[in-house]
């Protein structure tokens, strides 16, 4: 049985056999540079080893991932048309995935992803694309159906490069963390249940008055939560795993339903958690003042 999922982001093809993957890289009229190159490689195995940690399950022996990656964004454009999936400048890539699995249990036998996105001006951008939607690869080759906070938010808090943790990335985390500690403060951070059950981007649009981008950053706010501690890590992989969920057809609205009834307190408590996790790491990510410009 194949199952078709499509998600924001980006693909990578590539034809080398490592370990419990394979990796090809499309013939687009794009090289992909060896540092790059060694980038995901490094990601993809450091990311199997994350999910099958926090999951306790195995990446299917069969797990193929194809990067498209175009020289130009027309070609892009154009060759996402093809494949059903309009795209525009804002969206930076995304992942196709199909997985084989045993119907009676729901085993991922095998699982199979196409990262398609463009050589943006940046190489930064790039990478961060890759990373993301590798990240989203990853993780569909483990769950069959994914709530789309645990979808996004997770491949934000996977998907930058576990080398890298500078200035830059630094200063982007605390951007997060101040900016949800403000809306918080403000009372404009979106209640919990309807974040949870929303299904679609165009959902968190209505939620964050038209500022989709704002869904990821709370997804990966709730994602960093759940893993500030085994128990709740724990209690995140049974929920996600659980057939209800994963299997049924409509995962964002099961798992906040078994949020509220399996979480001690229900969503009230869980959500005063999670507002009081905004606020510690606000207080412990500030962002630095400016530095004063030479004369």
């Amino acid at each position: 049985m194949l199952q078709r999922l499509l998600s924001l982001g980006l693909l990578l093809l590539a034809s080398a056999r490592l370990g419990a993957y394979q990796v090809t890289y499309a013939k687009t009229g794009h090289t992909v540079t060896s540092g790059m190159d060694y980038a995901i490689h490094y990601e993809i195995k450091q990311l199997i080893a994350r999910h099958e940690q926090v999951f306790r399950r195995k990446a299917p022996t069969d797990f193929k991932i194809t990067y498209r990656i175009f020289p130009t964004y027309e070609e892009y454009r154009d060759y996402a048309a093809s494949q059903k999936f309009p795209v525009n400048p804002r969206v930076l890539g995304y992942t196709g995935s199909e997985k084989a699995y045993r119907p009676g249990t729901g085993e991922i036998t095998g699982a199979q992803a196409e990262i398609v996105t463009w050589k943006h001006p940046q190489p930064a951008v790039l990478l961060a694309t890759v990373l993301h939607e590798t990240t989203h690869a990853v993780t569909q080759a483990f769950l069959l159906h994914v709530p789309l906070w645990m979808n996004e938010g997770s491949a934000d808090w996977f998907g930058k490069p576990a080398w890298a943790d500078g200035e830059t990335q630094k200063l982007d985390r605390a951007r997060r963390w101040q900016t949800l500690k403000r809306l918080l403060d403000e009372g404009k951070l979106s209640p919990i249940r309807p974040y949870l059950e929303a299904g679609s981007y165009e959902g968190w649009g209505k939620l964050f008055n038209g500022d989709i981008g704002m869904g990821y950053v709370v997804g990966w706010s709730l994602f960093d939560f759940f893993m500030s501690h085994p128990n709740a890590q724990n209690f995140l992989a049974s929920l996600l795993k659980a057939p209800s969920v994963e299997r049924g057809a409509r995962p964002e609205q099961v798992f906040s339903a078994q949020l509220a009834t399996l979480w001690r307190g229900g969503l009230p408590v869980f959500e005063q958690g999670w507002h009081n996790w905004i606020r510690t790491k606000a207080e412990q990510e500030k962002i630095p003042p400016a530095k004063p410009k030479a004369k």
